[in-house]
């Protein structure tokens, strides 16, 4: 799967530099049902092929998390960070049904001809991590692969449980939507009505418990912030790791660690429990 260098010294040392094969960054669109949606790759130097992250973001994606990213890339592996249908300047409209269907066709992109050989992508080592709905849909994408092997789910928000709690009240909903309204001025196609509407639409398929069963056998790792009062872990955190326990998930890595929704403290922490699980494993 090609060099890897794998070693804290990721974190703050740069590797010497491989001049035939140096990292570089692709920039382009690749189109989902006619919209065109902007991504990056982080290529890590080496000839590979590299085993390739899909670092999925947040909503609406403010924390980008491109010091992890670099970071992984220094430690030897590609890094894909896009934006989903409606967000930052990808065209069409926003929507988590839309988030889902783009974070497939990541996979099949990483997949093709052209981006094996543009980005020196290893097809066969894909890791999936996300960041609060990045991690609600890492975890779901996950659940649809069994080819791929691991996923790391950071600060994660379980929407499906969230609707759960608001269906049925007007006063919760209508708290819901002013709580998400700050949220939408990177975004087109959408409001903080349809926004919840969705989430309420859908509450019964997207509870991340549910998935459980079909994680096992995954190479997992959850990071909860112990600060966190928008992914709280008793309520996004807590739940699913008890439910992979109970489903003997054998390859599961939790923690817990002092810092809020950001990670805003952690940024350094952030990155060494990841290394950490990423050299757990051997791949």
């Amino acid at each position: 799967m090609g060099e890897i260098y794998m070693n804290f010294d990721a974190i703050s040392k740069d590797p010497v530099l491989d001049k035939e094969y140096p990292p570089i960054t692709q920039t382009f669109t690749f189109n989902v049902k006619g919209d065109d949606l902007i991504v990056l790759v982080y290529v890590a130097q080496g000839k590979g092929p590299h085993p390739t992250i899909i670092l999925y973001h947040g909503f609406p994606g403010y924390e980008k998390n491109f010091d992890l990213a670099q970071t992984l890339r220094r430690a030897g592996y590609n890094v894909m960070i896009f934006h989903y249908r409606g967000c930052w300047g990808s065209t069409g409209a926003y929507s988590v049904n839309n988030v889902l269907e783009d974070a497939e066709a990541a996979i099949d992109l990483l997949r093709t001809d052209a981006c094996k050989s543009a980005c020196r992508v290893d097809p066969d080592n894909i890791i999936l991590m996300g960041y609060s709905l990045g991690g609600f849909t890492a975890l779901i994408t996950l659940a649809n692969h069994p080819e791929i092997k691991s996923m790391a789910f950071l600060v994660g928000f379980n929407f499906g449980r969230y609707a759960k709690g608001l269906a049925g009240d007007e006063k919760k909903i209508k708290e819901a939507e002013d709580f998400w309204s700050g949220s939408f001025a990177p975004l087109r196609g959408t409001s903080k009505e349809e926004f919840v509407a969705e989430l309420l639409e859908n509450k019964e398929k997207w509870d991340l418990v549910d998935y459980a069963e079909k994680l096992k056998g995954k190479n997992l790792l959850f990071i909860g912030g112990a600060y966190d009062t928008v992914a709280d872990v008793p309520n996004h955190h807590v739940p699913i790791v008890e439910a992979l326990k109970k489903s003997n998930a054998n390859k599961l890595t939790n923690a817990i660690i002092e810092t809020d929704h950001d990670c805003s403290n952690m940024r350094i922490g952030l990155s060494e429990q990841v290394l950490a699980w990423l050299e757990s494993w051997d791949g």
